[in-house]
């Protein structure tokens, strides 16, 4: 018995000195070989699953050579047995004939922690082995042909280790001649036979081809192979429409009689119904955006409106798949774990998201029947996240789907779980003694079981290609690697600041090598010439750049923060109507821009400050109380209408305070400085509407904290200065936020740009409260983040408007928060960010509170312009909620209080 040490494809050579042979006596040879030693024990000829068969040849004539018997076949195994005779066994000698492919790892992968480095290394050599005659094929024991389903994550594995396209084009080229009798390349023109079966015989494997081809532009951006194979790419997708896919409802019609059949995954006790509608919505999205790029390289233009035809009819089909989506009472009752990862990673989830939502954010469609579809469809990534992270669903059985499952986990901002879920799957396979990773697996499989499959003790592949995933998921989970444009000229870089060990990675690109490295002081950064990498909503061009550790802040990072703003309960009505009742101030038709605080000395009683808008001139700022938070009495004016000519004759928007402290947990008390509060407020110079741009900044002060009056005759910020005004603030300025930071007074102010009205928050600051320098890099937070996001996530809830900045220090995390709302997607939305130094901000795109939340309706348009409390263990946020078309005082807490 020999055990070479590890797993090997070749042919198994047996050598004996021809001097202690008896040459009228040549011994019988025979050989086993198992990937385990239980396999190269068996002796039963029917559990065999690779053929032995042993040819005998001599390297030389002479009576010194040896006699060698080589196997008449590629094998593959780790452990050899040989039988001979006893008397040769001291001078045999077993080699191997080792079968591996020409190529350079050009990306690498590294870490000082000992399992996440052995499990990189290991699915590297898996897929190297996996790599057989310029063709990725399944496994090296059995088959050794090509499928889709390995070449799916292969593909990815090798876009961040080998990073060698030559293999990936001689894969996707015969997998997509599938099938098809004959086929004429000409071009554009090119004649196609009908197809008679799926690739590989399998359905979803030619939802896959059409996938892969898309990932394989998203790495490679290799256009001339795009060109090549559009004839095959377009005419697989004809078929699918015309011969499978519901003409009214977009749905893949399945045929009971159809010799293909569905695979999904290694488990046929899950409904796989649903998985295949998303994974052919996928491909519909993959085969536009293939299609888009071929319209792009088109130059004739009949063959670039035969191509353009070809996208509508796609997209009209994908369409129509939606529709049947948002239809549905309940979109995701009864999916399986797999729906639900193909849901997340296809980017169907997040359509539905932008479809549900998807109307003019100005003229919001309130009507019942479109609640009722953004009611549907507002849980979908929660409830995925519930269903990744539980157990209750029937688990993935291969590590194909786990792949999948694990980038689907880091999509919904789980990176924690993803990596330790690498940790415990691969690991798994690890502690069963793996020297390559396997065909199937599961956790609670032992080395006895490893073998076992379709029934056969030893007919599991232990070298599958699909299981060479963790090549391209640490480097992409841990550093944050992705590419954001085909090709990766544009990419980024996203390191998981938790993850405690140093790590780097080399990506191989067309443009040259990315190079990152983390450790426990910097984040080191090479970009090549041609590429762009973002970095916490920056973009940075090429060359070296470093960064200190602890300045960082990851896409986990936030996620995590901001857990526990979110599972807010609601208060059923108002706590300020929108046409409150105030004494010598009738008329009142809406309220907005609530801000709580209180006064030094009395903890027991709380102010809110708000507009009010009679329908005719402008905004006034009020003040009401309460002893509660829950119930507000005795509203009265705080600061009123500014004399005829002045900044602030047409409006007074108090509300920004300056307090004793901007701890988050801390009570809202007003500071007094030279026996006054102050305040930072917005202000409009002209009546006769709402907010009649262009809006500036005044500053405030009162002596007891109810009645305020201006400092100055002066604005200290408007579009006309100081400073120098650029576009994204030259059509308004809106509403301040002051925090007091080291002696530095800082302005968060949002400000308006026509005619695209778009809203951005930027930052001043002074020494004194009324000079004020407005920062060089601004704006501070722009409209999406500023950053090129992948379109599978959740994102798009602040598109048009960043706006209206709270800003509070959170002492236990030691960063700041920044409370603001979005507009995107048809309404306003609850949104944060956060920052180590005010200055660099990283938001979360996920909002915390979206516009129809609350079951009342109250805010079905907009959920905005917030202010938050601490008290008792409770959150109490109150914002501006719009619906139906008032305008109120909303609230919602973190758990119910005690009415």
């Amino acid at each position: 018995m020999y055990d070479f040490g590890k797993e090997l494809l070749g042919k198994v050579q047996i050598s004996i000195p021809k001097s202690t042979l008896d040459t009228n006596n040549v011994p019988i040879v025979v050989l086993y070989v198992g990937e385990t030693l239980a396999e190269a024990l068996n002796d039963e000829e029917e559990y065999f699953e690779q053929c032995t068969d042993l040819t005998c040849t001599s390297k030389q004539p002479d009576s010194t050579s040896n006699m060698i018997w080589t196997s008449c076949h590629l094998l593959a195994f780790r452990y050899v047995r040989v039988i001979i005779p006893n008397s040769y066994h001291s001078n045999i000698t077993v080699t191997c004939q080792a079968h591996l492919p020409l190529v350079s790892q050009r990306g690498s992968f590294h870490s000082d922690n000992d399992i996440e480095k052995k499990i990189h290394d290991t699915a590297a050599y898996t897929l190297k082995l996996c790599i057989h005659n310029n063709f990725i094929v399944d496994g090296i024991k059995r088959d050794r042909l090509p499928w889709v389903g390995d070449l799916a994550v292969s593909l990815m594995a090798n876009a961040y280790s080998f990073g060698d396209t030559e293999y990936i084009r001689w894969t996707l080229t015969i997998l997509g001649r599938c099938g098809m009798d004959v086929i004429l390349d000409d071009g554009c023109d090119s004649t196609f036979t009908p197809l008679d079966s799926h690739v590989n015989g399998i359905v979803d494997y030619s939802f896959w081809f059409i996938i892969s081809h898309w990932l394989y532009q998203k790495y490679y951006d290799d256009v001339h192979f795009l060109r090549q194979e559009w004839n095959i790419i377009e005419s697989r997708l004809q078929y699918l429409i015309k011969m499978c896919s519901d003409e009214e409802k977009g749905w893949f019609i399945i045929k009971e009689e159809d010799s293909d059949r569905i695979f999904i995954d290694w488990n046929d006790n899950i409904d796989k119904t649903t998985a295949v509608q998303i994974l052919w919505w996928y491909a519909l999205r993959c085969g536009i955006s293939l299609a888009e790029k071929m319209a792009e390289l088109i130059s004739d233009d009949d063959k670039k409106e035969s191509v353009q035809e070809f996208i509508s009819l796609l997209s009209d089909t994908q369409t129509k798949l939606e529709n049947s989506y948002l239809e549905m009472e309940d979109i995701q009752h009864g999916f399986p774990r797999h729906s639900h990862i193909f849901g997340i990673i296809s980017g169907l989830y997040k359509r539905l998201d932008d479809r549900a939502r998807g109307n003019e954010w100005w003229n919001p469609n309130s009507s019942d029947e479109h609640w009722k579809i953004i009611c549907r469809c507002k849980d979908l990534f929660d409830q995925s996240r519930k269903v990744l992270l539980g157990e209750e669903a029937p688990l993935v059985s291969t590590p194909y789907m786990k792949h999948l499952e694990i980038l689907a986990l880091a999509q919904l901002g789980e990176r924690t779980a993803a990596l330790q879920s690498v940790r415990s799957y691969w690991g798994g396979m690890l502690d069963c003694d793996a020297s390559t990773f396997f065909e199937a697996f599961s956790e609670d499989e032992g080395v006895s079981d490893i073998a076992q499959f379709y029934g056969r003790p030893f007919a599991r592949s232990l070298c599958h290609a699909w299981s060479a995933g963790p090549c391209a998921l640490y480097p992409e989970i841990i550093l944050g690697l992705r590419p954001l444009s085909n090709g990766w000229k544009e990419w980024k870089c996203d390191p998981l600041t938790c993850c405690i060990s140093t790590v780097s990675a080399t990506i191989g690109t067309k443009f040259g090598v990315i190079e990152v490295q983390l450790d426990a002081e910097n984040l080191q950064v090479t970009v090549p010439n041609g590429t762009s990498m973002m970095l916490m909503n920056k973009r940075y061009s090429c060359g070296k750049h470093i960064f200190a550790r602890k300045s960082l802040i990851s896409s986990h990072d936030v996620h995590t923060w901001s857990k526990k703003y979110r599972d807010w309960h609601h208060h059923p009505a108002y706590v300020i109507e929108p046409d409150v009742q105030i004494l010598r101030c009738e008329g009142i038709q809406m309220v907005d821009v609530p801000t709580v605080y209180q006064l030094p000395g009395d903890e027991n009683l709380f102010y809110m400050s708000f507009v009010g808008y009679d329908g005719e001139e402008g905004y006034q700022s009020f003040v009401a109380e309460s002893t509660d938070l829950l119930h507000w009495s005795n509203a009265r004016l705080a600061m009123g209408y500014g004399e005829e000519g002045s900044f602030d004759y047409g409006g007074v928007v108090l509300g920004s305070y300056l307090y004793e402290s901007y701890d988050i947990n801390a009570p809202r008390v007003l500071k007094k400085m030279n026996g006054k509060f102050y305040s930072l407020y917005g202000a409009y110079a002209s009546k006769g509407g709402y907010e009649i741009d262009p809006g500036s900044q005044g500053l405030a002060s009162s002596e007891d904290g109810l009645v305020w009056k201006k400092e100055s005759d002066e604005s200290i910020l408007s579009i006309y200065g100081p400073g120098v005004v650029k576009d994204w603030e030259k059509d308004s300025i809106y509403q301040p936020w002051l925090v007091e930071h080291e002696g530095i007074y800082y302005n968060f102010y949002n400000a308006k740009q026509m005619p695209q009205w778009i809203e951005q928050i930027g930052i001043a600051t002074s020494t004194d409260l009324h000079n004020w320098v407005r920062h060089d890099d601004n704006p501070i937070l722009k409209v999406g983040g500023g950053d090129s996001t992948d379109d599978t996530m959740n994102d798009g809830y602040d598109e048009q408007f960043a706006a209206d900045a709270k800003v509070f220090f959170d002492r236990d995390e030691k960063h700041w928060v920044m409370f603001y709302y979005g507009v995107g997607k048809g309404a306003a939305h609850i949104m944060v960010a956060y920052s180590k130094d005010l200055i660099n901000w990283v938001r979360d795109p996920v909002p915390l509170y979206t516009a129809g939340s609350n079951p009342s309706g109250l805010d079905k348009q907009y959920a905005h312009k917030i202010s938050l409390i601490w008290k008792d263990k409770i959150w109490y946020m109150f914002y501006c909620a719009v619906g139906e078309g008032r305008r109120g005082i909303g609230l919602i807490t973190s758990q119910a209080p005690s009415y």
